[in-house]
């Protein structure tokens, strides 16, 4: 059988040790151009050698600690002009992409030296969890100058810390999914080691990918976990669809201890939040999005999905949190209590 890199998969030993079979890739529209070519594939000169140079394929997630945080997280990608009420939002979200610099190498002064409370002009004691679900060039700042970066973010006192989550595309090579997949285990270890409470991005691309989170997952104990249903920069890229997301996250949680809990990120949709609470297994589930704030913008209020003119901007966006506060606390006690449990 060939795959569609030409390759024979019978005798391939990149079939045996690496590829675990054909993405959606595109080698078989390659034209060799490896110079200028982002992806790693065995067509490319130290392809596996970028591999090897992070450890392989294999993964290893260390045990992390549960950290209590509320059903709903609103991330606030931009600084208020007046500050929000703290008592309706005790945490809130950290955009990587607002806090680095463009290219990932370094946190933005405003925030290193006057902390993201200052920052964004929220109520003193607000807690935060920072997520890197960001653009492809501030992960590859940040890896490049992440050991400096894990000193800086322990001044910055976050509460806890979504590893990266580097791209794993379904149109690129398999070579490239193992080495971000690596990339990822590798980020959120250090981290650990660094004194952040890190919770790990379980990314994945096929069923082989989460059987390795699983293992180490029950292995380890890891207590907390994230789980994206976005995708970043998909100009001239393949995203996964909804139901290949669902399912994936439904094998997670059928094979996991169900105490552990999730964070989601990358839904809006309340519908779409039901759904994956259907399909949870009674895992604890908490939402980071920036619905709230983007649609207080907007005039939004999504008690009623209305435009209003009576509220101000601010007025609209506190009610906005005290609905989703409500809203995703209520769906934990349904299926967490004696709700919906997946047949």
């Amino acid at each position: 059988m060939s795959g569609l890199c030409g390759r024979n998969c019978n005798s391939c030993i990149f079939k045996e040790y690496f590829c675990e079979g054909c993405s959606l890739c595109e080698v078989c529209m390659c034209d060799k151009n490896c110079r200028d070519c982002f992806a790693l594939c065995p067509e490319r000169p130290a392809g596996i050698a970028y591999l090897m140079s992070v450890g392989g394929p294999e993964i290893e997630s260390k045990g992390n600690k549960k950290i209590h945080l509320p059903a709903h997280i609103p991330i606030l990608p931009d600084v208020f002009k007046e500050k929000p009420r703290g008592d309706i939002m005790p945490v809130i979200g950290l955009h990587a992409g607002s806090m680095f610099s463009r290219n990932g190498e370094k946190i933005n002064p405003k925030y290193l030296n006057n902390g993201y409370v200052k920052a964004l002009n929220i109520a003193e004691g607000t807690e935060a969890v920072l997520e890197f679900y960001v653009k492809d060039r501030t992960l590859e700042g940040f890896w490049d100058n992440r050991k400096n970066n894990y000193k800086d973010l322990k001044r910055m006192n976050i509460k806890a810390i979504i590893s990266p989550n580097f791209s794993v595309y379904e149109d690129a090579p398999r070579l490239v999914h193992l080495y971000n997949i690596k990339r990822t285990t590798i980020v959120y270890n250090e981290m650990l080691e660094a004194g952040l409470n890190a919770i790990p991005d379980v990314s994945w691309y096929s069923l082989k990918d989460l059987d390795k989170w699983i293992r180490e997952i029950k292995r380890n104990k890891v207590k907390m976990i994230a789980f994206s249903f976005q995708v970043v920069d998909v100009r001239l890229k393949a995203s996964n669809i909804w139901k290949n997301y669902l399912t994936g996250f439904r094998y997670l949680c059928k094979n996991i201890d169900p105490e552990i809990e999730i964070l989601i990120i990358g839904i809006t949709s309340s519908r779409r939040v039901k759904e994956i609470h259907a399909v949870a297994f009674g895992h604890r589930i908490i939402v980071l999005n920036q619905s709230a704030f983007v649609q207080s913008r907007r005039g939004m209020l999504f008690e009623g999905r209305n435009k209003n003119t009576e509220f101000t901007k601010d007025d609209i966006f506190h009610r906005n949190i005290m609905y989703f506060n409500k809203l995703y606390e209520d769906m934990n006690l349904k299926h967490n209590l004696g709700g919906e449990k997946n047949a």
